[in-house]
């Protein structure tokens, strides 16, 4: 299959104009503080202390939090400001209670800072991959701090702005007769709503003529490409890195990048919207695990009433909406600074036949299934009973099915009831992003 694209001439002006703006020197473009944290990262590496900076730096936010912010104002917490140095600010951030996502909602322009105008702010949403859209406040600036992680890991690979890169995420989003493929500068950007039997062929091709050095996606969608790869045994010469961002990161899209690119970095993260915590991944021996990036946030555990380790951040960075102690309903034990069994947000657990909370990942970690479907979920509905839909693909058929069911039992059999249900598609979240886990138990 072929398109032609027309492409209009304020797309050529837009494409222009991002072409000059990734080219043009950083030092005229970002702030200081953008700098900083590079700087920050550099001696990091280089194994320079830079605890008692890190301190300082938590010991500001904390003081600008009693001062300038309304909520905790609110809370008279009898901590002077005065008080609190780079030597006591880990006691200090103890007094603090543990925050939540329904405070922050409930209060939600009460966590700005006297400090900023909100009408200077930039607001962002989450995805509700909880059912609970937050929103969070930040500056320009604070943007500018969030990329700097970004740019320094990146640049490791040998990654620049104006890079040519395949992006596959919600940016490039049409509609299903439109071209799958669009072009902004250096960089292709791929609808996640084509990639199906009809476009993946298409689609495929228009990125080999591309050749590009990098790969940003989602994992799930960047998974359907690789299949499509070692299915044909095709391959994609010349890149250098791979980054996965926004979804759940498995073992079996991990293996498929090591099969089909050899050797090339894969840059994969934990964080939130809300920017309390940021943790680069690992996969060594087929097994996933994060190391917490220090320069970003200080991260900590606390156990639910059900005994499971929650992650807790608190960002150095956040000036205008300082989030202390912000628990973000995920699940990992956070030991010498590496986060394991990070299993993803509570309301992604399942409950089993006898009450107890597992994750669905545990249940679902089979290559086979996806040989043979190109999308699905696990939907719970009751406690011990869970749906496993799936999009099957050509390949799939009853002896598939079954033998699909008797693994997933084999895995869950004496903590579900399982059951296999074909749909004609995968619904998707707006931002185009696939949801593994949906349990509508309350």
């Amino acid at each position: 299959m072929r398109v032609k694209e027309k492409i209009k001439s304020n797309d050529k002006l837009y494409s222009s104009i991002y072409i000059i703006r990734n080219r043009i020197p950083k030092k005229v473009m970002y702030s200081h503080k953008y700098f900083e944290v590079i700087d920050l990262l550099k001696r990091q590496d280089n194994h320079i202390e830079i605890e008692d900076i890190l301190n300082d730096k938590l010991s500001n936010i904390l003081k600008n939090a009693i001062k300038n912010v309304p909520y905790y104002r609110s809370l008279n917490l009898n901590i002077k400001s005065n008080d609190i140095n780079k030597d006591n600010v880990k006691e200090i951030l103890n007094m603090f209670p543990y925050l939540n996502k329904k405070t922050i909602m409930d209060n939600n322009e009460a966590f700005i800072s006297d400090l900023y105008n909100r009408k200077g702010l930039i607001y962002k949403t989450n995805g509700g991959s909880t059912g609970q859209f937050l929103g969070t406040w930040s500056s320009k600036e604070e943007n500018q701090i969030e990329k700097a992680f970004f740019d320094y890991k990146w640049s490791k690979t040998g990654y620049k702005s104006y890079s040519k890169i395949v992006r596959m995420s919600c940016e490039g989003i049409k509609k299903e007769f439109e071209n799958p493929c669009s072009y902004v500068g250096d960089k292709m950007r791929i609808s996640l709503n084509h990639l199906n039997v009809k476009w993946i062929e298409e689609i495929y091709n228009r990125i080999k003529e591309f050749k590009p050095e990098f790969f940003h996606a989602y994992p799930i969608s960047f998974q359907y490409l690789l299949q499509y790869m070692e299915l044909n045994n095709l391959r994609i010469d010349g890149v250098k890195g791979i980054f996965l961002a926004s979804e759940i990161v498995t073992e079996y899209v991990l293996s498929l990048c090591t099969s089909l690119f050899n050797e090339v970095p894969i840059i994969f993260h934990y964080g939130l919207t809300e920017r309390s915590n940021l943790a680069w991944g690992i996969f060594e021996n087929n097994k996933i695990s994060y190391k917490c990036e220090n320069v970003y946030s200080y991260s900590e555990n606390s156990i639910t009433e059900d005994g499971i380790c929650e992650i807790v951040g608190t960002s150095y960075w956040n000036d205008a909406m300082p989030l202390i102690r912000y628990k973000t309903q995920d699940i990992g034990i956070i030991e010498k600074g590496i986060i394991t069994n990070l299993d993803g947000r509570n309301q992604e657990l399942l409950i089993t036949k006898q009450g107890q909370k597992v994750h669905g990942l545990t249940i679902i970690k089979d290559d086979f299934c996806w040989k043979y479907v190109e999308h699905f979920q696990v939907i719970q509905n009751e406690p011990g009973k869970i749906e496993f839909h799936i999009k099957p693909k050509s390949s799939f058929n009853s002896d598939i099915e079954e033998k699909m069911l008797n693994l997933l039992k084999a895995k869950g059999g004496e903590k579900f009831d399982i059951v296999i249900i074909c749909k004609d598609e995968i619904p998707k979240t707006k931002s185009g992003k696939t949801r593994l886990i949906i349990n509508n138990i309350r």
